[in-house]
């Protein structure tokens, strides 16, 4: 029936209904009275006999009015009903107040909307109202509530009736809620089953539950089951609007809300307001670029659990973007409170990650910023968290820095640089110098080191150890190396066609992020092919850090340059961590001795026995041994005596230009071997200064 025609049908009822009820009472009353009094005397006189018959006649009409009474009273809850649902289209109630009017229309003191999960492992959303006071919970999705539901969507009418005191299923679900009886109906929403709603009463009633309420509740159900589904739309979409889509955790805008108002509380005298604590995770471009994304989704997903694993309940985590997360802590003793918790942090990082049965090591750095008695903005403390979470990644891996106002001016002079940098590389300010590298039993010259170099026209000469990690966090290292590597080969290639019968090898630097780039074993077989160089006579040399942060996928990456031919060295081996057993897991054919082992091999006893212990178990293990640094004539005999194969350093030749090369090689080759002494290579390299230097083409 529709609802123009159900209200004209509650209109029927007239303006007096309680006056027409009292005398059509009345009327009934008297003529059974009559009736009975004409069969009392016995008198069956035609008079009687109408009075009786009159009598029946109008109790049967008022039965008949009491019947289309109680029809009208339905057609008036159904009026209502569809008022209130019209009420939430225009003006949407909440999940409470609609269960409230449910409760009126029904005349029943509980109303209960259960509301399934999306998945398996959510939870359900159960909202009861109650006598007039209403609970919302989530609670575990168990047999109990699952068997409530599927109740109700099991039968063909999506609806039943509960009556208490059996041993059906209704009486079971209505015993657990404390009621007498009810009426239940699914949530159905366009076909789709979102739960189940049930209005119950705790006491006996005058009139129980019929088909009429379970029709009428069976009515109301979609249209209550679309003010559900509304209502979780829109938490969805406020969810949305302050939640990290990947993580679930806090995004920048409540992150910052919320600290705005820590910042606007009081705290006990002494301590500490908040403070934040600025995490970015070490080496997750790498992770994502040799992994894939889809990994490095799981790993962000992953340090969201430990993150929230280790902070207090009420404590904010967020993920502010990319790998970068913060931490809000609230009401501290002290900022030593804030740094234990960035240990444990750090601790929990510092466990390596199981992903798809690949295992996965990365740490942090962490800056923290503490909000004491003194007035601070949200801003000014989420900028100082930043600045100590750079200086803390200046410092290396896995570190913890407190800001202090030094730290922000070491910020800008590190921002400044990186934009010199990134101008200079634009400009073709970078070119390449070689380092000669000799036998150290014969004096030949063997190889030569690449070395990236920039001269600044602002700052003049700029060392590698300020702008290589520069390079590295500005993502320009892969074009630098890319560059570097085919310049060495092409200049190598050169050497060698004037010297048909000497091999000259080439060593090129590679930084773990280099080597963790998808396509970089392909972008070496290019350069390769290109240039025309011997890939034996190339050799990559790969920082020892991989040995120690190196995954799986390094091995494969490693494997892939080795399956071209290419030689791999290990850079500064035994200046770090790494072990013989990660040496013996990697295809290398060469070790580079670091300077620091060099330095006291002459004057100090246990540093050449140190020195010369290494020397043997690269030999032990047919490797090639380079020492580097070498800066004295008896440091270089001592290296002949350990039978050390090759060796660099200012005693034997500073870097120099593709030209010094050249003069030296054609030197050597029309005298034999020359003298392997600083001086020598010094004037060979002064005579050759104003030779070609190749230097970064100019960006486009």
């Amino acid at each position: 029936m529709s609802l123009n025609s159900s209200r004209r049908l509650h209109q029927l009822r007239g303006p007096r209904p309680r006056q027409v009820r009292i005398v059509m009472a009345c009327l009934a009353l008297a003529g059974v009275a009559e009736g009975i009094w004409a069969l009392v005397i016995g008198r069956d006189t035609p008079s009687m006999l109408l009075l009786l018959a009159l009598g029946g006649s109008v109790a049967g009409i008022g039965a008949a009015y009491l019947s289309e009474r109680n029809h009208r009273r339905h057609l008036q809850h159904l009026a209502e009903s569809r008022d209130l649902l019209q009420q939430t289209v225009r003006s949407p109630l909440s999940v409470a107040a609609l269960l409230g009017r449910l409760c009126q229309i029904f005349e029943a003191g509980f109303a209960e909307v259960v509301v399934l999960p999306d998945s398996s492992d959510g939870s359900v959303l159960v909202v009861r109202v109650r006598e007039g006071r209403t609970t919302e919970t989530s609670e575990p999705l168990d047999s109990d509530l699952l068997g409530d539901v599927f109740s109700v969507i099991v039968p063909s009418n999506l609806s039943l009736i509960l009556h208490g005191g059996g041993a059906e299923r209704g009486a079971t679900i209505l015993a657990r809620r404390g009621l007498r009886d009810g009426v239940m109906a699914a949530l159905a929403v366009e076909g789709r089953i979102l739960g189940s709603v049930l209005v119950g009463r705790r006491r006996r009633a005058p009139r129980a539950f019929d088909d009429e309420d379970r029709r009428l509740l069976e009515a109301l159900a979609p249209q209550v089951g679309a003010t559900v589904e509304k209502v979780q739309l829109d938490e969805r979409i406020n969810h949305q609007a302050f939640h990290d889509s990947l993580t679930g955790l806090a995004n920048r805008t409540l992150f910052a809300d919320r600290v705005v108002h820590v910042l606007d509380r009081r705290v006990g005298r002494g301590r500490l307001r908040a403070a934040i604590l600025f995490i970015d995770l070490d080496d997750f471009k790498v992770v994502n670029d040799s992994l894939g994304h889809p990994t490095g989704d799981l790993l962000l997903q992953a340090v969201t659990e430990r993150l929230l694993g280790v902070v207090r309940p009420f404590d904010t985590v967020a993920r502010l973007g990319g790998d970068e997360f913060a931490v809000l802590i609230e009401d501290l003793a002290g900022p030593e409170e804030a740094v234990l918790v960035a240990e444990r942090l750090m601790e929990e990082l510092g466990v390596s990650f199981e992903l798809e049965g690949t295992s996965v090591s990365i740490g942090a750095g962490v800056g923290i910023a503490a909000a004491g008695a003194a007035a601070t903005t949200c801003e000014d403390l989420l900028r100082e968290a930043d600045v100590a979470m750079y200086r803390a990644k200046e410092r290396g891996k896995a570190t913890v820095e407190t800001f202090d106002a030094s730290m922000q001016r070491s910020l800008e002079r590190g921002l400044q640089l990186r934009s010199d940098f990134e101008k200079a590389v634009a400009a073709g300010e970078l070119h390449v110098e070689y380092q000669p590298v000799v036998a150290v039993d014969s004096g030949r010259v063997v190889g030569v080191e690449a070395l990236a170099r920039w001269e600044s026209v602002g700052r003049g000469r700029v060392g590698p150890r300020e702008f290589i990690p520069v390079a590295e966090a500005s993502g320009l290292i892969h074009e630098v190396g890319q560059w570097v590597l085919r310049t060495a080969c092409v200049q190598a290639v050169a050497w060698m066609a004037g010297q048909p019968e000497r091999d000259l090898m080439v060593g090129v630097n590679v930084s773990l992020r280099e080597l963790l780039h998808p396509g970089f074993a392909n972008d070496v077989a290019t350069i390769l092919g290109e240039t025309g160089l011997t890939p034996a006579l190339l050799t990559l040399e790969i920082p020892e850090t991989l040995l120690t942060e190196g995954t799986a996928i390094s091995l494969e990456r490693l494997q892939a340059l080795k399956d071209l031919g290419a030689t791999l060295a290990i850079d500064d081996f035994g200046a770090g961590y790494s072990s013989l057993g990660d040496l013996r897991s990697l295809p290398v054919d060469a070790l580079k001795i670091p300077k620091a082992f060099v330095d006291n091999v002459a004057t100090d006893e246990r540093e050449r026995a140190f020195l010369a212990g290494l020397i043997g178990l690269g030999r032990t293990l047919d490797l090639r041994l380079v020492a580097v640094g070498v800066e004295r004539e008896e440091q270089l005999q001592e290296l002949r005596e350990m039978r050390c194969d090759l060796a660099q350093g200012f005693h034997l030749a500073e870097p120099m230009d593709a030209a010094g090369v050249g003069e030296m090689l054609a030197r050597e080759a029309d005298a034999g071997p020359l003298d392997v002494s600083r001086r020598t290579w010094k004037v060979a390299q002064e005579q050759t200064r104003k030779g070609d230097t190749a230097r970064l083409p100019r960006s486009a």
